[in-house]
């Protein structure tokens, strides 16, 4: 879900300042990228050049938490081999913003096929969606934890349902109270090194 989230602002990103494509790279703040999309595959190249280097315009405008505008790849002394990588791309500009919420920070780069495209007038747009892609992913995680902690919820629910019948069987079937229908499926667990509902599955499919 959030990857497709930040595919479309990724897309839009590049729609909407002049730019040919666009990336999307989101960290938490232990340091960690945490998801990367890119309008482009060759895009996503460029931003994984930039970790394995250490630096570039992504991660200069998260370093600096300002946006940043490379008017000319191919002539920028800063980031010489990224400016190398961008230029055999057929990439000649680019700008970089980032963006922060609740713990996450989002980088959106959005690249251009001409010298001086984008340009600096992209930047506060770019830093718009910046903000709104570590929101955006900020509320997908949330909403992606909630499902897990359902999802759980009610496999617990199921469990001890399938328990409950297994052990309805074992006290109609030996003259045992609940408690003492539990003991036994405790024991047969432990025993054959099964899950207690495993077990109780088992009893129930009438395979134990």
């Amino acid at each position: 879900m959030r990857d497709d989230v930040l595919h479309a602002l990724a897309d839009e990103a590049a729609a909407m300042s002049g730019g040919c494509g666009a990336t999307a790279a989101v960290w938490a703040h232990s340091g960690a990228t945490s998801a990367l999309v890119a309008s482009q595959p060759e895009l996503g190249e460029l931003v994984e050049l930039e970790h394995l280097l250490g630096d570039g315009p992504g991660l200069a405008a998260l370093r600096s938490e300002r946006p940043v505008t490379v008017p000319d790849l191919a002539r920028d002394p800063r980031w010489v081999r990224f400016g190398r990588e961008a230029l055999a791309r057929g990439l000649r500009g680019c700008v970089a913003a980032s963006g922060q919420d609740s713990g996450v920070t989002a980088v959106i780069t959005v690249y251009g096929l001409r010298p001086g495209e984008p340009g600096e007038a992209a930047a506060p747009f770019v830093v718009s969606l910046a903000r709104q892609a570590a929101r955006l992913s900020t509320l997908a995680d949330a909403e992606e934890r909630h499902l897990r902690e359902v999802r759980h919820l009610r496999q617990t629910m199921e469990g001890r349902e399938t328990i409950e019948q297994a052990k309805g069987m074992l006290m109609q079937a030996l003259g045992v109270d609940a408690e003492q229908a539990f003991a036994e499926l405790r024991r047969t667990s432990q025993n054959a090194h099964l899950k207690l509902r495993d077990v109780a599955e088992r009893l129930i499919a009438r395979e134990i």
